[in-house]
Parts: structure tokens; sequence; C-alpha cells
């Protein structure tokens, strides 16, 4: 997803445009050989900001592995996570809270996914 990397910048834009209008905008006109990215050209209103303003980050995929700090779980809760520990990776599940911390923190959290569905037999699916 791109976004403005300048906090003050994203929020005076975020005023006549969402986060996701921003991310459209920018998957269209950043592979452009314009060193700018234009906002609200039919409007009557032109804003344009150097290319240099924005960064993509990668987007979070539940149906994988996503990684961290990169990319944060979208809401707290119980996650599937990959540790890197002194002798070697290993997964757990584990929570991430509202303060965007993991519930165990004595290992680095590397990569995390959203938590498969339960078992359920053929015959109750």
């Amino acid at each position: 997803m791109w976004k403005i990397k300048d906090p003050e910048l994203k929020r005076k834009m975020n005023q006549f445009i969402s986060d996701e209008g921003i991310n459209q905008l920018c998957k269209k006109q950043m592979e452009g050989i314009s060193k700018c990215i234009f906002f609200f050209e039919d409007s009557g209103v032109s804003i344009r900001i150097d290319k240099s303003f924005f960064e993509e980050f990668p987007e979070y995929n539940p149906d994988g592995w996503n990684p961290f700090p990169e990319v944060n779980p979208p809401e707290c809760g119980e996650y599937l996570v990959t540790f890197k520990d002194e002798d070697e990776d290993y997964v757990q599940q584990n929570y991430f809270d509202m303060q965007g911390r993991w519930g165990t923190a004595h290992s680095d959290v590397i990569a995390f996914r959203a938590l498969p569905a339960p078992y359920q037999p053929e015959e109750n699916k």
C-alpha cells in the first residue's frame, strides 16, 4: 500500500482524500514518467506531490506469512507467529494487543499470519 511518509502532509491530505484513495492514485501514477503524483486534476483544483514523499508498504495478507514489523496485524487478537531465537526459528500462537505489542517478549517476532479455522470433519461442514 502506498502511503505519504510525512505525518503532517498525510494529515493535511486526509482532509481531502482517504488513505485508500492515495494508494489507488499512486498505483496508477507511480510508474509514469512524471516526477509527481497528481490529485484532483478534473475537479478544477490540482495538487501535485513529488513521488519521493511516498513509500510503499506491504499489505496484510490473511492467507500468508506477513513480515513483522513491516506489516502489523489489522486488529488485536491471536495470531500464528514465527519467532527468531538464538538457536532456531520457531512458530507458536501469540496475542497482539492494542498497544501494538506481542504477548511474548522474550524472542523477536519476524512474521505472523491469521490462525487457521478449527478442524471440522467433512460431515460437519
